[in-house]
């Protein structure tokens, strides 16, 4: 028998999985590859449901005043983004049928940055800057906020994502919206800021915090019924009819809804299934959702930290250097500062202060790549305690990747 070739191992391979093909559309397996009004109609099939009903009457009682003339206060919300731009359109619609004027925008502040580009990016929503524009003043940046905005007498509804992501004088951007914008433009300016970090407030200074009156909303995670409705909207749009075993949905349910109760994190589970059943020839079965359960716990860590900032990997790699060192064993700021300038050193990155480091350690604890917690020294002072607690195993591969990134070998 003659050996085969790479070609035709190829070609068998590919017959291989589009023989055993159970995913008819990938699309709604990952919301990113959705266009948004797909997106959005996929959350209504899952509102439709009843998922999510207690955050939408809430949302919808805090609105409520718009349709009667009043003006409705400030909005801190932890949780979900597009939950918001869903009722935010909707709302939008219903005002339109009552002749109510109500305009929202989007500042996606997703990715940390400093004052002045929060504001150039708010500026280029309301088309009064050109993106990224450089030479010009904060108080210029302002001043074209005002003047766009002066001429509108309805409802602006100021969606800020992921508002803690302002790193450098956050101060003087939230004194602008809170303080300064109200008083300069017609239009009845409601706030509506979105985190995922609880404590944000906390850190605010007082003369702003005075003046924004919230009302807070938390969106709690999706329990097991919420993600069996979201994954079966999911299994009929982006999968065969009869390729998913009994018990699957239940289980990836029960296993999202222990873990993390994220429907983002369910649906990757559900694809990582689909992929492994058809790399094997078979529809999805208890034992798939195990195996590709353990593959994503391995991967989630590796994909976060090759897309993270190289400040944000050089502070890991360093983590992981003195973390050795010290056999296992927590270790402090300082001993995680110097493994990191030295580390830079090798791999040719200018260093952080020792400040803008912690605020690294920080946004790694928040991913839980480490796990940090401040301890008090009495007259001391304060210090970071600085933990690694993943396997051994993926320590190893994240490490290997960082330096592979840097091009450090040996």
């Amino acid at each position: 028998m003659e050996p085969t070739t790479v070609r035709s191992r190829m070609a068998d391979r590919i017959q291989h999985m589009v023989s055993h093909a159970i995913i008819k559309d990938r699309r709604f397996l990952d919301d990113e590859q959705l266009i948004r009004a797909e997106q959005l109609a996929v959350l209504e099939e899952i509102f439709n449901a009843k998922v999510r009903d207690a955050e939408i009457q809430e949302l919808s009682s805090h609105f409520a005043g718009i349709l009667r003339g009043d003006h409705p206060c400030h909005l801190a919300i932890w949780g979900k983004t597009l939950t918001l731009t869903y009722f935010l359109n909707l709302l939008t619609e219903l005002a339109a049928g009552k002749n109510v004027p109500v305009r929202h925008e989007h500042l996606d502040l997703s990715t940390p940055r400093p004052c002045f580009r929060a504001l150039n990016d708010l500026a280029c929503l309301f088309n009064a800057s050109k993106r990224y524009k450089k030479g010009i003043s904060l108080e210029e940046l302002m001043l074209r906020i005002e003047a766009q905005l002066v001429e509108y007498r309805g409802y602006l509804i100021l969606f800020i994502d992921e508002v803690d992501n302002v790193r450098r004088d956050r101060d003087a951007f939230l004194t602008f919206l809170v303080r300064r914008l109200p008083q300069r433009i017609n239009a009845k300016l409601i706030l509506v800021f979105v985190s995922n970090r609880l404590n944000w407030p906390d850190h605010l200074d007082p003369r702003v915090k005075s003046f924004l009156k919230l009302n807070e909303l938390i969106f709690k995670p999706y329990d097991a019924l919420d993600l069996q409705h979201i994954l079966r909207i999911r299994v009929e749009k982006a999968l065969r009819p009869d390729t998913v075993a009994l018990g699957v949905i239940e289980k990836i349910a029960a296993l999202a809804s222990q873990d993390h109760g994220d429907a983002r994190q369910a649906v990757a589970l559900l694809a990582k299934s689909a992929y492994l059943a058809e790399k094997a020839g078979t529809n999805i079965a208890l034992a798939t959702v195990d195996e590709a359960a353990s593959e994503l716990d391995r991967d989630r860590y590796l994909v976060l930290l090759r897309s993270a900032p190289a400040q944000l990997q050089a502070a890991m790699a360093a983590i992981i250097e003195a973390g050795r060192r010290a056999r296992g064993q927590p270790i402090g700021t300082g001993e995680a500062y110097d493994a990191y300038a030295q580390f830079c050193e090798r791999a040719g990155l200018r260093h952080m202060t020792g400040r803008a480091f912690g605020d690294l350690v920080a946004e790694l604890d928040m991913y839980a790549l480490v796990r940090s917690r401040v301890l008090s020294r009495g007259r001391y002072g304060r210090t970071r305690e600085i933990t690694l607690d993943l396997t051994e195993e993926v320590i190893e591969k994240l490490y290997a990747a960082v330096r592979m990134n840097f091009d450090l070998r040996g």
